[in-house]
């Protein structure tokens, strides 16, 4: 059903999609789905989280409770992240950063898009907002990582200054526009982690 509805967001948009096309889209009774999710904005805040995490690893919402900015918890959800704590080298605990998180990028690049359109919705703003702040959160936690790892952050850049650059710049909205300019996601990367090099890390 989330599949069948993450399509449908990002090939028709959230307002013109429907509890009735979602259902047909994944060969359901709408009846169910309504029992599984309630409202479609309850549907979109699950398929932005299974996109991120991918489908096949999706077990339904995480306590709001939960913290992002927890080392424990990202360890948990992401496999590649014991990996980076691990790394001593802060340009190589970034690429590995970047190469791991494209892949969820170039899922939710479409559906962010779609959500961006419809931000007027206030059950599509609130999955947005939650989103952003979740990102936020997460980012900041790779940063105070990357400030440990050899020659740390550029001189006179501290760490939240860093986490602006990095939410700012590795973003989805940022890979639209190069997929809208003919970029492949591997170009994408390249730039990505040339530019985060030179602006957050210091001098080898």
């Amino acid at each position: 059903m989330l599949q069948a509805a993450y399509r449908l967001f990002c090939e028709q948009g959230y307002p013109a999609t429907t509890m009735g096309a979602i259902a047909d889209e994944a060969d359901v009774a709408v009846q169910t789905l309504y029992f599984t999710f309630h409202t479609k904005g309850a549907i979109l805040s699950e398929v932005l989280g299974a996109a991120v995490m991918g489908f096949e690893h999706w077990s339904g919402p995480p306590p709001s409770t939960i913290d992002f900015g927890d080392t424990k918890v990202l360890r948990a959800v992401l496999p590649w992240y014991a990996k980076f704590e691990e790394e001593a080298d802060a340009r190589r605990a970034l690429l590995l950063f970047i190469e791991q998180s494209m892949e969820p990028f170039g899922r939710t690049a479409p559906l962010v898009a779609a959500m961006y359109a419809a931000s007027a919705d206030p059950d599509v703003r609130a999955v947005v907002e939650l989103g952003e702040q979740r990102r936020h959160t997460s980012f900041t936690q790779i940063v105070k990582q990357l400030s440990k790892k050899g020659s740390g952050l550029r001189q006179g850049l501290g760490v939240a200054r860093a986490t602006d650059i990095l939410f700012v710049v590795f973003a989805n909205t940022t890979l639209n526009a190069f997929r809208q300019r003919g970029w492949s996601d591997r170009e994408s990367a390249r730039w990505f982690t040339s530019v985060l090099s030179e602006q957050l890390l210091g001098s080898k």
